[in-house]
């Protein structure tokens, strides 16, 4: 159990039982206890192995805490204080009292359709708010409205900068499986989130844990996730051109997994470590000289080559943590969205993300999930970016 030092008051905890009410109990007392009764949030990330029992689990917390906002989701994986469960049953619960600010849930469902067709009044309707948000927090469906649509179309109902973090759920591997609850809302499909006004501040710390190699190219056709040429030729050809101008360590890293790093801001004459969208190759036809995405490029995009390793993304999380550190203050909470490809697969062991945000920042209760994706600002706008890491650390204002 870990509480927090300030007038922010939280507490986040971690539970292991495989029975869902049990769990949740046992995670209410705890945080009831650490705050001394109630708690105007809670905040729950589940494994899978809760999904069928989640409502129950989120009905059990809120007759102890009595919040007034609630949400809940599943995962592959969940984050509690320093520690990442990659297996096994996982309940991980944060409490947070925040006199003088305002939270609220907000929900889409199937009825409302893809990101792609919600308008700005929609989702202001949604948010409700009632004065300029101190950020946004939003957790996905993958299926359902997991394209790079939804910060968009979040961002438009809001005033420019206002922080917004989460990540997609990746405790289902089909659609309809994933549970999301808000307050007393469930649903398998959209989107959950808190909106946070008032009395609060919410700070997005971000590491991609990726870093270019070789030169600046331009994509010159592509038709959605395919791109066919490269600097008019074929892209293929060009990505192995990229790949012998680089040393042997490098070759082979871009042989475990080719990434694209998507520049967002190609007028820049410099690109840095938060100036791209980082996207997998999923495939590579040889015959036709395409490469495939996992989502969509627009001709006459810039890119870069990215390569990834342990010691690349260990640098990456330390320069953004040496950022966050500056604050005069440690925060008051951290909810951490990783990807489901850090982890055990990157550093060996899980929970690496999750420890160094509790060693550099004076350990701050913590709670989240392993994600298939993070929602977070690349290039100063909220994006869908894959294989980093995003944290929405909570402050009482200065």
């Amino acid at each position: 159990m870990n509480t927090s030092p300030t007038n922010l008051a939280t507490a986040a905890t971690l539970d292991r039982h495989a029975d869902t009410r049990t769990a949740a109990l046992a995670a209410a007392e705890a945080i009831g206890e650490s705050l001394h009764g109630a708690a105007d949030v809670i905040v729950l990330c589940a494994s899978f192995h809760h999904a069928a029992a989640l409502p129950v689990a989120v009905e059990t917390v809120r007759q102890v805490l009595h919040p007034s906002a609630s949400i809940a989701v599943t995962a592959s994986g969940v984050v509690g204080g320093g520690m990442a469960l990659e297996s096994g049953p996982g309940l991980s619960a944060m409490g947070i009292r925040c006199p003088g600010a305002r939270v609220r849930t907000f929900h889409f469902d199937h009825n409302d359709g893809p990101a792609e067709v919600w308008t700005v009044p929609l989702v202001r309707s949604r948010l409700r708010p009632t004065s300029p948000p101190r950020g946004l927090l939003v957790f996905a469906d993958p299926f359902t409205a997991g394209s790079d649509i939804l910060p968009d179309r979040l961002a438009r109902a809001v005033p420019p900068g206002t922080p917004i973090a989460g990540g997609l759920l990746s405790g289902a591997s089909r659609p309809g499986a994933n549970v999301l609850v808000a307050d007393q809302v469930v649903s398998n499909f959209g989107a959950v989130g808190l909106i946070l006004e008032g009395n609060i501040e919410m700070e997005t710390l971000v590491s991609h844990g990726c870093r270019p190699v070789g030169p600046p190219l331009v994509v010159t056709a592509a038709d959605g996730p395919n791109i066919q040429k490269i600097g008019g030729t074929s892209a293929v050809k060009a990505i192995q051109e990229v790949s012998q101008q680089l040393s042997e360590q490098d070759r082979k890293l871009l042989a475990n997994g080719p990434l694209i790093g998507i520049v967002t801001d190609p007028a820049k004459r410099r690109f840095g470590r938060n100036d791209f969208l980082v996207r997998s190759v999923v495939a590579a036809n040889e015959r036709a000289g395409t490469l495939l995405l996992t989502s969509p490029i627009r001709p006459g995009s810039t890119i870069q080559v990215q390569v990834r390793d342990a010691e690349t993304a260990k640098e990456d999380l330390a320069m953004a943590l040496d950022l966050a550190a500056m604050h005069p203050e440690p925060p008051a909470a951290s909810i951490l969205v990783t990807s489901t490809g850090r982890g055990r697969e990157l550093f060996g062991e899980p929970g690496h993300d999750a420890a160094e945000i509790q060693r550099r920042l004076e350990e701050p209760p913590q709670t989240g999930f392993l994600a298939t994706a993070e929602i977070a600002p690349v290039g100063g706008v909220p994006r869908v970016n894959g294989l980093g890491v995003v944290a929405a650390l909570l402050r009482a204002p200065s």
